[in-house]
């Protein structure tokens, strides 16, 4: 049952892969290439836990998981920029300046910079979820395998990126809802927001797989954004951005 519900999530995934695709080539522009190359592994978040079972414990699943963790800390810093370059491109008076995007883009580095380090210091551990099988830091209690004594607490990398992503899009979502009359983009992210935290409820059996059903969805209010915003010229800015 959890195992197919990741494999639809998959799907999912390639679906917004396709379209980021078609907005990277509709509007070639570095806004459009930065929601692009995120997409690129993350269906395999889910595909690696939805084969982990039939794959095993080997060296396959272990080089997925690391593709998978490290992809996601060094990739979603980057939707930090595409939060800047949206704004200018909807027309924000505040976005403008060139030191406001410039601020958008240190934040941005600053987080890939921080998470570099838990990639060799991280240990994985099997866990097992309904009918899966996946490697992951720190085990919850209740998704300890048969015969497994899972390792101490480690420390990983903070969830602030990623909050910090979602909030800042989330606001000007809502900006572009009042704005334009633009609502996907602030609909989507309060939905990843409503399913990362059902995944940080203790004991919420289905909080594990809902946390990673909200990513495709969030990304799909971007790349909406993107169809909508990332053709229009802004004012007082490089035209690559």
């Amino acid at each position: 049952m959890i195992t197919v519900g990741y494999l639809v999530i998959t799907a999912i995934c390639f679906v917004a892969l396709f379209y980021a695709f078609k907005l990277w080539r509709q509007h070639n522009n570095a806004t459009t290439l930065l929601i692009f190359i995120p997409l690129l592994f993350l269906w395999l978040d889910n595909f690696a836990i939805a084969t982990g079972k039939w794959i095993g414990e080997g060296a396959l699943l272990t080089g997925m998981t690391y593709l998978r963790f490290y992809w996601h800390w060094q990739m979603l810093p980057l939707l930090m920029i595409v939060a800047g370059a949206l704004a200018r491109r909807a027309g924000f008076a505040w976005a403008q300046p060139k030191w406001v995007m410039a601020l958008f883009c240190i934040v941005a580095v600053f987080f890939m910079i921080e998470d570099v380090p838990y990639i060799w210091q991280v240990q994985f551990q099997p866990a097992c979820y309904g009918d899966t099988l996946r490697f992951a830091i720190n085990v919850p209690a209740d998704q300890i395998c048969l015969g497994m004594t899972p390792l101490d607490k480690q420390a990983s990398p903070a969830p602030l990126p990623a909050i910090s992503v979602n909030v800042v899009l989330m606001v000007i979502g809502f900006m572009m809802w009042a704005k334009h009359k633009f609502p996907w983009l602030a609909v989507c992210c309060v939905f990843m927001f409503a399913c990362a935290a059902s995944g940080a409820i203790p004991g919420f059996y289905w909080g594990q797989i809902l946390g990673n059903v909200g990513e495709p969805i969030f990304y799909s209010g971007l790349i909406a954004a993107g169809f909508r915003f990332a053709g229009l010229p802004k004012s007082g800015a490089s035209a690559t951005v």
